[in-house]
């Protein structure tokens, strides 16, 4: 998956160099990311603040990825790049620029503050809107003589995907349907899914600024009662005593994270 690779890379980087600065968090975890300032690197959230200081020799690019313009600038500055986007966020991105010189308007399922969608806008010109469900996808005003296309942030909740897209089958005939939706994330949901349904309790592990994680408790919790865990503090004063409990993690979440809680469970529970 794109961001545990770009999570592991990012460890590797910092082992073979110095002066490494991460340009925006590298995963929406900040446990993860306190693994890698430990290492040494820094972490800037303001381009300009990388590009003026010379004492960063190493820039990191997130997973989520940047747009074209923060991507000249960074190249331009003469600093050593390592590009982590995922793979299936940049194959996005380059969709949006084809899709954006075939003349396409272009509505995108996502968040529109998340660095992904920022990115994937970048390769846009004017020519894109950003929903975040059928609701705000009915507020689009959709002209019958021009054309459109349908894409997701890779993270995006497939059943709002489906949604929307089962609403533009039914209504529009120029709208193309890209499913641009990765499929890690969709198979850990599956997962979730089919776990909460045989616990009592689920634990979700991970950053709550993770937008795939939050979509994991989400779906949790229409199937059972459920938990969004960030540290071992959180579920101290839940009883999970005769309970059967089930226990998931987003893309974004470190194995050692979903560890700690097991190892807690463990240690309370099962003496």
């Amino acid at each position: 998956m794109g961001v545990k690779n770009a999570f592991v890379k990012s460890y590797q980087i910092a082992d073979s160099y110095t002066n490494v600065s991460l340009f925006g968090e590298i995963v929406h975890n900040r446990f993860a990311i306190s693994k890698l300032l430990e290492k040494g690197i820094i972490l800037k959230n303001e381009l300009q603040e990388i590009v003026n200081d010379k004492s960063i020799k190493n820039v990191i690019i997130r997973a989520h990825g940047i747009s074209p313009k923060d991507e000249k600038i960074l190249k331009d500055s003469a600093k050593n790049i390592f590009d982590l986007t995922c793979p299936k966020v940049k194959k996005v991105q380059l969709l949006a620029k084809e899709l954006t010189l075939k003349d396409y308007e272009i509505i995108i399922l996502g968040k529109k503050n998340h660095p992904e969608i920022i990115g994937i806008c970048g390769y846009c010109n004017n020519n894109y809107v950003v929903v975040k469900d059928l609701e705000d996808f009915k507020k689009i005003v959709i002209n019958s003589y021009k054309k459109y296309s349908f894409i997701a942030q890779t993270t995006s909740d497939p059943l709002i995907f489906n949604e929307i897209s089962e609403y533009i089958k039914e209504n529009f005939k120029n709208i193309e349907i890209r499913n641009t939706l990765c499929k890690s994330p969709i198979l850990i949901q599956e997962d979730t899914i089919k776990l909460a349904k045989e616990v009592d309790i689920m634990l979700v592990v991970g950053d709550k600024m993770s937008a795939n994680t939050t979509t994991l408790f989400n779906l949790s919790s229409k199937y059972t009662e459920s938990y969004f865990v960030e540290t071992i503090n959180d579920i101290k004063d839940i009883d999970f005593t005769n309970k059967i409990v089930g226990i998931t993690g987003g893309s974004s979440t470190p194995w050692w994270q979903i560890e700690e809680i097991n190892n807690y469970l463990i240690k309370k529970y099962f003496k």
